[in-house]
């Protein structure tokens, strides 16, 4: 190849190149999407898809399932219940907040009475409630109640109220019905606990659970007592020998 043929070549390579550049890069701007953390792929250093590594979502798999110890339902006047899963988080650093759950009730035939859906939260290495109360049922009568998690739970880092501490539980009459009043404190020394469920379970003497309800803890302050309030309108069927308080969230 002469001289002049070199120069012509070098100038169609130059021309090809920068034609390449200027129509390549902007179609791989708008093609290329740079990894995220909900981007449905394992990537990024991820442990696995879209958790792990950079993300803030934990994998389920390096985690425990939650055990439910029991799932039962409870009578609160003819034809309303309450209903309650009481489980344990066997993982002692990670919990999880917004869990979807479905509580059903079926009756002595196995036929489905009544189904109950929300969302609740699992503290780190404690034990914890999954509530609904009001249950219509008509006149069925359930005797079996069960809990299901339709998705994958999402662990993230956190610690429980360890610093929320009971100081006593009284279950007195009230009128036609029951009262519990819970004295609790905030042993916190800088950390004042908002928008917080809690849970109380009654047990008689054989350690069956007799009545259970739920209330919520607005605000309390480093240091403050604070005075929780259950009800129902009839009398508990059994006498109650024994109490328990349990809160429902975490602290990140």
């Amino acid at each position: 190849m002469s001289w002049s043929g070199k120069r012509k070549f070098e100038y169609l390579l130059l021309f090809i190149v920068a034609l390449a550049l200027f129509a390549g890069v902007p179609v791989f701007f708008t093609v290329y999407k740079p990894a995220t953390c909900s981007d449905g792929k394992q990537n990024q250093g991820e442990r696995g898809v879209d958790c792990g590594g950079p993300c803030s979502h934990l994998c389920a798999a390096d985690f425990g399932e939650p055990h439910i110890l029991w799932t039962y339902s409870s009578r609160v006047v003819t034809g309303v219940y309450n209903a309650m899963a009481y489980g344990e988080n066997p993982n002692q650093s990670v919990g999880a907040e917004g869990v979807p759950y479905s509580l059903k009730l079926y009756d002595a035939q196995g036929i489905l009475v009544a189904e109950r859906k929300g969302a609740g939260s699992i503290p780190p290495g404690s034990k914890f409630a999954l509530f609904e109360g009001g249950i219509q049922t008509g006149q069925r009568i359930p005797v079996r109640a069960t809990v299901e998690f339709p998705s994958t739970i999402s662990w993230t880092p956190a610690r429980p109220y360890t610093s929320l501490r009971t100081l006593s539980i009284d279950v007195i009459p009230d009128g036609a019905g029951t009262r519990a009043e819970a004295r609790i404190r905030n042993d916190y020394v800088s950390t004042t606990i908002a928008g917080v469920d809690a849970f109380i379970v009654l047990y008689d003497a054989d350690g069956n659970r007799v009545a259970f309800s739920k209330t919520r803890i607005e605000s309390i302050v480093p240091g403050d007592v604070q005075t929780l309030y259950f009800t129902w309108p009839e009398p508990v069927a059994s006498k109650v020998v024994k109490t328990e308080l349990l809160f429902s969230g975490s602290i990140r």
